[in-house]
């Protein structure tokens, strides 16, 4: 940083330059050790185009336009100006230089004077020459827009890193017009770019699928792509799919459609994903198609909304796959479909719910209940319930008792957890090229996280309850999460279940096991096929043995669970989660962690500090490219940032910004506005004298309203 009041630094009448680059760079530092700012200003050009007379201004040079009323007048009929104040007042300081025939430029005049106030040296820190935005600060902005962090919290971030404000070097505003910049750097050759990249991790690993479609005037339609590892988790935990639409994730609102399922740790996993420009079947079948082909094979379940055009779509590309609508979505709905006069009958809403959400009873049960509630209830005519019960195999559990994993989900929820997750990362004013950067940084942070779960499975032993060697064999296979589910049953089968009857007089041994928690459950034991089956289901809804078996296992003997009967979706570490070949590494890792770690050893030490800064400068005068101007350094961490130069050549343009359903304001049902206008706090109504919801202007209009509607 300049040091103020140097003498050496003051520009005198005949001082010879080079280049008026250099002329300007020393009018520029004796400016900021005074403490004003400087321009370019009049410039008069020679016979061959050469420069032949330059002036250097102080930035308060001219004429406020503001004091000229006249002007100020004519200005404002013809064009509506921001309202913002002016920093000029006619300061005459400035420097004259002139070229001579050898190409070099003498200081012809220097007038030093100026008619205003100099900036104090607190304060120096705002001006331009010291607001720089240099490869130190762009290589913050890269790394913070790689996951996503906001531009103030990119600059609080670097304000905290070299002590203060004051040793930023530039404003906020200045991070934010570089962030544009960066932003802006591809436009029109954003889809070009990410195809490029999607197409390069294919030709670098063959497991990498991509493929996309355009219109007929080039224009991105629908991409989808999964890596490696993606197909090997489907493997492993793809029996039961969750696919839910994302939106508000990119600037053309193209639809993020992520491909989720559930982990040996009961968290998200991601096996492919998709940019979609429409919502319609074909949109759907596409996509669908792309996955199964990727895939190899359909999953056993697919649960989504209740979108029309998806359905059609799963029971065309999926046939054999159970379409499953959310649970959530549907009952959420119960209470406003409801006429007004039974919308307050807690025993109607407990016994639709009871109903819907039993997993114990049989379709035939099912049905028989449901309609018994609507008949009592005079709800036949709802075409609402009437609806959902001709959907009914789609969304109520007793439809599902068949299949296996039909416990893993009976809601989106696993969606709307990965969407929430996916919105850390994801930016609705992303290109397409940055949009992906910040999928690969959330694809990344979601497998650290697993693999951290992985090491803490491998170096922890859970706390056992029991004695039992059938536990302690659990803690060893199981991971954690799911142990715990495991547990649980365990020690309910020592607790509160016995064997209330037994029958072995034929191969398949009948035990009558008798739960206080929910009555009595019948296990079939096969001797000779060393096969259980219990009746309550558990193992065929979520893969895991339930209490009624263990206690059975315990009566003949068994010291651990039979290999048959452990799914290796629950067991440690199976997932995969290694880094594919098209996967780019960090090159600069040890470099930042050795810089780090000097930046951590001298802090707070003004020697070590001192001596730290001095041997970074050498070493960066020394090997920063002379050559590498602002403009150049900018295209380096652009290119860094996007992987690739921008294409010589496009064929691949991004798509019109789309309309989906996700788009606009959701409008508010009337019973949300019933809700909303319930939770108000109550008033003193000037009018009627009474603690209301109402206010003394709509006082009358409010009693009439409420005296029709009883």
């Amino acid at each position: 940083m300049p040091i103020a009041d140097d003498v050496s630094r003051l520009p005198y009448v005949g001082q010879v330059f080079s280049s008026l680059d250099e002329a300007f760079d020393l009018y520029g530092l004796y400016g900021y050790s005074c403490g004003f700012d400087v321009r370019k200003g009049t410039t008069r050009k020679g016979k061959y185009g050469q420069i032949i007379y330059q002036t250097f201004v102080c930035v308060r040079e001219g004429i406020n336009p503001g004091t000229n009323d006249e002007h100020a007048e004519t200005q404002s009929k013809t064009k509506k100006r921001r309202r913002k104040p002016s920093t000029r007042c006619d300061c005459r300081a400035n420097v004259i230089m002139k070229r001579r025939d050898n190409g070099e430029y003498y200081v012809s005049v220097f007038n030093e004077a100026h008619n205003h106030e100099l900036i104090s040296e607190d304060c120096r820190h705002f001006m331009k020459y010291n607001r720089k935005v240099d490869s130190s600060h762009q290589l913050i902005l890269l790394k913070c827009a790689k996951v996503n962090i906001g531009l103030m919290r990119a600059f609080r971030l670097f304000k905290e890193l070299v002590g203060g404000y004051e040793y930023v070097g530039c404003t906020s505003n200045d991070f934010k017009k570089f962030s544009y910049q960066m932003n802006s750097y591809p436009d029109g050759s954003d889809a070009q770019l990410l195809l490029d990249r999607l197409i390069t991790n294919h030709d670098l690993d063959d497991q990498f699928k991509v493929e996309y479609l355009l219109d007929e005037c080039q224009k991105v339609k629908s991409i989808f792509w999964s890596d490696a590892i993606g197909v090997q988790n489907y493997n492993i935990f793809g029996d039961s799919v969750s696919f839910d639409a994302t939106y508000t994730t990119n600037r053309y609102s193209m639809i993020f459609v992520p491909f989720t399922g559930k982990d040996n740790h009961g968290g998200c996993v991601t096996f492919a994903a998709g940019l979609l420009t429409r919502e319609d079947v074909h949109s759907y079948s596409w996509i669908l198609k792309q996955f199964v082909e990727c895939m190899g094979h359909n999953p056993t379940m697919l649960i989504t909304d209740q979108d029309p055009a998806l359905k059609i779509a799963v029971e065309t590309v999926m046939p054999d796959t159970r379409h499953r609508f959310c649970m959530w979505h549907i009952m959420m709905k119960v209470a406003l479909k409801l006429p007004i006069s039974l919308r307050e009958n807690a025993d109607l809403t407990s016994r639709l719910y009871e109903v819907a959400w039993s997993e114990l009873d049989e379709p035939s049960e099912c049905e028989e209940k449901w309609l018994g509630v609507i008949n009592e209830y005079g709800l036949a005519d709802n075409s609402w319930f009437s609806d959902m019960f001709s959907k009914r195999k789609y969304w109520i559990p007793a439809y599902f008792r068949d299949l296996r994993m039909s416990g893993l989900f009976r809601t989106t929820s696993m969606s709307e957890s990965e969407n929430s997750f996916f919105r850390k990362y994801l930016n609705r004013n992303s290109n397409l090229a940055s949009f992906y950067i910040h999928f690969e940084s959330a694809m990344q942070a979601q497998r650290h996280s697993y693999k951290q779960l992985c090491m803490t499975d491998q170096t922890t032993t859970p706390k056992l309850k029991t004695h039992s060697p059938i536990e302690q064999h659990a803690s060893r296979i199981y991971t954690t999460k799911f142990f715990l589910d495991v547990q649980i049953e365990i020690t309910e089968a020592f607790n509160r279940c016995r064997i209330k009857s037994m029958d072995t007089a034929h191969e398949d041994h009948m035990y009558a096991v008798d739960d206080r928690s929910n009555g009595v459950s019948n296990v079939a034991y096969n001797m000779v096929a060393d096969t259980f089956t219990c009746s309550c289901r558990l193992f065929v809804k979520k893969g895991l043995v339930c209490r009624h078996m263990f206690v059975v296992m315990h009566n003949i003997g068994l010291k651990a669970i039979p290999e048959k009967y452990i799914l290796d979706r629950w067991r440690q570490n199976v997932g995969a989660h290694f880094i594919s070949k098209g996967q780019t590494q960090a090159s600069n890792k040890p470099l930042m962690s050795e810089v780090f770690r000097c930046i951590a050893v001298a802090d707070g030490n003004e020697e070590l500090s001192t001596s730290l800064i001095a041997e970074l400068k050498k070493w960066a005068d020394a090997n920063e490219p002379r050559s590498l101007n602002s403009a150049n350094s900018k295209e380096r961490i652009f290119q860094m940032f996007y992987g690739s130069k921008l294409p010589t050549e496009i064929t691949i343009h991004p798509p019109d910004p789309v309309k989906t359903k996700g788009s606009g304001k959701r409008l508010k049902s009337t019973y949300e506005k019933e809700l909303q206008k319930a939770k108000k706090p109550k008033r003193l109504c000037r009018k009627c004298g009474l603690r209301v919801r109402h206010d003394s202007r709509n006082c009358g209009k409010v009693i009439e309203e409420d005296s029709e509607d009883e």
